[in-house]
Order: structure tokens, then sequence, then C-alpha cells
């Protein structure tokens, strides 16, 4: 009997909606932080954060015990477009040498599968704001190439920049944004566990 209550004991933190939560941390090289905002109201600009990192809690069987800590080094922006991407790093927008970082911290998960929402804060140019982001979690399963247990997330939050003070509002005289003032922060997370 002690021994089978001692098997129980070591892996139950293996077994699906166990008590305890894994930590993970965020694996940079398969993560990806994108922004999108339109231009002329014709098309919308894409840029992507390089320079990602970050730690994760997490149960699935008890998501609401979820904690996560993502920061993002402004400073990493790319677009593909030299003239654009020191726009958007420059003083007129994020100011990366003022705020070098944007930080979502991730306080609960609430609902299940497909349905989970994650709510939180967002820091983005020394603004902090509360944030209800959709997400949907795939894992934890076993990442080959580590051998760890891995948990991958995608989400997607749209902000009005004008909200953290990141620029000016921007429209010509028959009201055209020529930059909007909505972004669209998108997010696609692999994590592995510690």
């Amino acid at each position: 009997m002690k021994k089978a209550s001692l098997i129980l004991l070591l892996f139950t933190p293996f077994i699906p909606g166990s008590v305890y939560s894994q930590s993970y941390t965020v694996d940079a090289g398969h993560t990806a932080i994108t922004s999108k905002v339109m231009r002329f109201g014709v098309i919308p600009v894409l840029g992507r954060f390089n320079d990602v990192s970050g730690s994760i809690s997490y149960n699935p069987g008890s998501p609401e015990n979820t904690s996560a800590t993502i920061t993002i080094k402004t400073g990493s922006y790319v677009a593909n477009n030299v003239d654009g991407e020191e726009a958007v790093m420059s003083d007129a927008f994020l100011n990366v040498a003022s705020h070098p970082e944007m930080i979502f911290e991730v306080t609960k998960l609430v609902g299940k599968g497909e349905g989970l929402m994650a709510t939180g804060t967002l820091t983005l140019h020394g603004t902090t704001k509360e944030v209800s982001i959709p997400v949907s979690i795939t894992g934890p399963m076993m990442d080959l190439p580590t051998r760890k247990q891995s948990i991958g997330i995608v989400g997607s939050l749209t902000i009005n920049r004008l909200d953290y003070g990141v620029g000016q509002e921007m429209k010509l005289p028959t009201g055209l944004e020529i930059i909007g003032n909505d972004v669209v922060i998108e997010f696609y997370v692999l994590a592995l566990a510690d």
C-alpha cells in the first residue's frame, strides 16, 4: 500500500486535472508577437517583435490559477521597412529609448477548451491597463526536440494606441485615418516546462 501511495505521489503532477501547476519558460525561437495597424485605410502594416521572454504557471485542470508574465522588447520591432521601423520606434510612437519594454501580465484564465479568456494587464509606453484576451491553449504535450513538456498559446488583442499615449490621432481632412488608432496584437507562444 505504501509503495502504491508513493508511486501515486510521484506521478500526480503529470495527471490531467491535478492540483499542481507546471512552470514554463517562453521559447523565444518559436514564439511570435505581431502587430497590425491600418495605413491610409488601404492595407494593414504588419510588424513583429523578435525579442520576447516570459514565464507561465499553468494547470489545465485549474486554469483559474494561471499566471504569466510576457516581456517584449519594443526595440526589436521589425516590419520589412526600415523607414517604417524607425518611425514606430521613435519618440513619436513607441519611444523605445524611454519605454524599452511592453509587458503582459496574466492573473487568471476563465473558461475551458477553446473558450478561454485571459485577464490581466498590459503595460505599454508607460501606461498600464486591464485587458482581457481570448486565447486557445494546446497541450501540455511532449516537445520532441527538447524532450520537455510544452504548451502552445494563441491569442489576439485589439487596443486603441491613443489609450496608451502611443502617437497622436492622425487624420486627413476627409476623416480618413493616416495611421489607424486600433492596433491588433497577436500572440503565438511556445513555452517549455522548467
